[in-house]
């Protein structure tokens, strides 16, 4: 795979001016509600053009053994920077972030997929905006977490396109476990 990609860079690099088309970078954005966090998936094509060659160029401008570490970075904060999750206006901060590197079909451009969690606290409202609405699709799912006021809120697994701002309703949930880990573990078994 990382010889894949090197070679896609190289191949972007040399002939990115020689494209005859030009595309807009594509943001797709999965959110997934679960009872203690929520869980965004996110997939990044940057667009043909002069960000994209400059974002190919500083890759390619590391040591061999950064380039692809460089790229992963430089493409997870394009991926991310126009995306804002918050609860009751209060902006979440990711508890993880992973991300993979690859190339759309036919090698032409490279693409970032992105895993990020967030820990979910209490509130009434759940929203996740861009800043970039032309570029971003977003779709939502509640994995029986029971935290969207399902009846209040957008139609699940449906793709919504070109919006700056996505609200799911929080349902109160009185009496629910705490989602923190307590600090005390429980006695271990004797050892046989």
């Amino acid at each position: 795979m990382r010889l894949a990609v090197a070679t896609a860079l190289a191949i972007a690099l040399a002939g990115s001016s020689a494209w005859g088309h030009s595309f807009p970078p594509v943001r797709t954005v999965v959110v997934q509600v679960e009872r203690c966090e929520v869980v965004v998936l996110v997939g990044y094509r940057p667009g043909t053009g002069e960000a994209t060659d400059e974002l190919l160029r500083r890759a390619a401008s590391q040591p061999k053994s950064q380039g692809l570490d460089t790229l992963r970075a430089l493409m997870t904060t394009q991926a991310m920077a126009p995306l804002a999750v918050a609860v009751d206006g209060a902006a979440l901060v990711p508890t993880k972030v992973r991300a993979k590197l690859g190339l759309e079909p036919g090698g032409a451009r490279p693409m970032v997929v992105l895993l990020v969690t967030y820990s979910l606290p209490r509130g009434r409202s759940l929203s996740l905006a861009s800043r970039d609405p032309r570029s971003t699709r977003i779709s939502w799912t509640d994995r029986a977490s029971h935290r969207v006021a399902i009846p209040d809120a957008p139609i699940q697994g449906k793709w919504f396109d070109g919006v700056a701002s996505f609200l799911l309703p929080m349902a109160a949930t009185p009496g629910e476990l705490p989602c923190v880990a307590s600090p005390f573990l429980p006695p271990s078994s004797p050892a046989r």
